[in-house]
C-alpha cells in the first residue's frame, strides 16, 4: 500500500498542472513551479507583460524558460513505473460480486452494478440489459471522453476572461500611476 501511495506522490511530482498529464519536455519558470513547456507557451501566448505563474500566480518573465532535464529523465521512469503497475494491477484484481464472492464479469446498466454470473439469474436483474465489463467500460470511457472537449472550452473561456482582467488590471494601474504623477 505504502509504494502505491508513493507512486501516486511521484505521478504528481511529474504532472503538469495545466493540463493534468505527465510533463512533456519540463520547463521551470522564476518561481520554481514546472510545466510542459507548451502549456506554459500557450498559457501565456496573448500576455504582454505580467506573465503570473499558474499555481502561485507570482510575476514571472516569460523569456526565462528553463528546460529541467532532470526532471524530464525523472517523468520517463515514473511513466515506466505507473505503466507496469497499472499492467499487473489490472491482470492480478478481478472484481469480486459482494453477495456471492465470484468473478464479477457482467454490468448491470440500469443499476450500474458489477455482477456476476449467478447475479444475472436473481430476480433483481433478470429483466435489466446486462453486457460484459470490458464492452461497458468501452462504452463509459467514450462517455467519458466526450465530456471532456466541452470541460476544456470552459477553463479556455475562462482563462480567456482571467487574461482580459489582469490586462484591463495593468490598464488600470497605469492609467492610476499617470494620475497620481
Amino acid at each position: 500500500m505504502a509504494f502505491a501511495s508513493f507512486l501516486a506522490d511521484l505521478h504528481t511530482e511529474t504532472s503538469c498542472p495545466i493540463c493534468l498529464d505527465y510533463l512533456r519536455d519540463p520547463t521551470t519558470i522564476d518561481c520554481g513551479h514546472n510545466f510542459c513547456h507548451s502549456c506554459i507557451q500557450q498559457r501565456w501566448k496573448d500576455l504582454q507583460d505580467i506573465f503570473p505563474c499558474p499555481v502561485c500566480l507570482q510575476q514571472c518573465r516569460s523569456g526565462n524558460l528553463k528546460r529541467n532535464t532532470q526532471l524530464c529523465h525523472m517523468t520517463d521512469i515514473v511513466k515506466q513505473l505507473s505503466t507496469t503497475r497499472s499492467k499487473k494491477k489490472r491482470q492480478e484484481e478481478k472484481p469480486l460480486c459482494e453477495k456471492h464472492n465470484q468473478e464479477a464479469s457482467l454490468f448491470c446498466e440500469k443499476d450500474l452494478e458489477l455482477l456476476c454470473p449467478q447475479c444475472r439469474i436473481s430476480s433483481n436483474h433478470q429483466d435489466h440489459h446486462l453486457i460484459p465489463i470490458d464492452q461497458a467500460a468501452t462504452c463509459h470511457r467514450k462517455k467519458l471522453k466526450s465530456y471532456i472537449e466541452p470541460l476544456r472550452k470552459q477553463v479556455q473561456d475562462a482563462e480567456n476572461g482571467l487574461r482580459m482582467a489582469v490586462s484591463k488590471l495593468v490598464e488600470l494601474k497605469d492609467k492610476n500611476v499617470i494620475y497620481l504623477e
